[in-house]
């Protein structure tokens, strides 16, 4: 009795962080979204609708992710292409690429904040190379093209390590047989990746970008 209860006892602290920080407090705004004076009511709905700004972060949100999710895809095939074909020091490449997943999204947003500030890092070294008179605001209110440019980036550097570690962890899945059997009948890496490895990693794409 005690080994079968051994699994849920293990799985018990990570349940309770998932149901208090993210399952109560998403039921709690969820609650919030549709009542009013106790009631149940979809003003709040019509409020945000009617806000003039609604239509330009609504636009804005889809842009950022078709242009977001592509990039990510491409890189984290890449990255996970590569640590998948290392036969020495995987572990490394790995635990490198995976980096940005073990930083806080606040810490990843003062990281970048001090590369695009007015006095930041980028700044600096276009001050330093000649290439400015002054300081670009790249995050002033006045240029949005190089603001969505900065959270373009940003998030790319956040969220491709999560795709990336899904799609190393779908590649060790397919058979090297497969490969070494389309090798031996003369079928390039190209081939070998389109023809193999993409209809093989299918389900572990399918996962990775419904997560992003």
């Amino acid at each position: 009795m005690h080994g079968k209860a051994l699994p849920y006892l293990l799985l018990m602290p990570a349940t309770l962080f998932l149901c208090v920080f993210f399952l109560y407090p998403f039921a709690l705004v969820a609650f919030e979204a549709f009542t009013r004076d106790g009631g149940f009511t979809l003003d709040n709905f019509r409020t945000m609708t009617g806000n003039w700004k609604f239509p330009v972060a609504f636009w804005n949100t889809i842009l950022l992710a078709a242009i977001v999710v592509p990039i990510q895809l491409v890189m984290a095939l890449l990255m996970a292409t590569v640590v998948s074909r290392l036969e020495t020091g995987r572990g490394a490449a790995l635990y490198i690429f995976a980096i940005p997943l073990g930083i806080s999204d606040l810490a990843a947003g003062l990281i970048w904040l001090a590369i695009f500030d007015q006095s930041g890092f980028l700044n600096t070294l276009l001050s330093n190379l000649g290439l400015v008179d002054r300081p670009v605001m790249f995050l002033g209110y006045q240029s949005k093209l190089t603001i969505f440019v900065a959270v373009i980036l940003a998030e790319i550097w956040r969220a491709t390590a999560i795709m990336m570690v899904i799609l190393v962890a779908g590649m060790g899945l397919i058979p090297r047989e497969y490969h070494e059997a389309a090798e031996v009948f003369g079928a390039s890496p190209w081939k070998r990746f389109v023809k193999i490895t993409l209809p093989l990693l299918r389900p572990s794409l399918q996962t990775a970008i419904i997560l992003r």
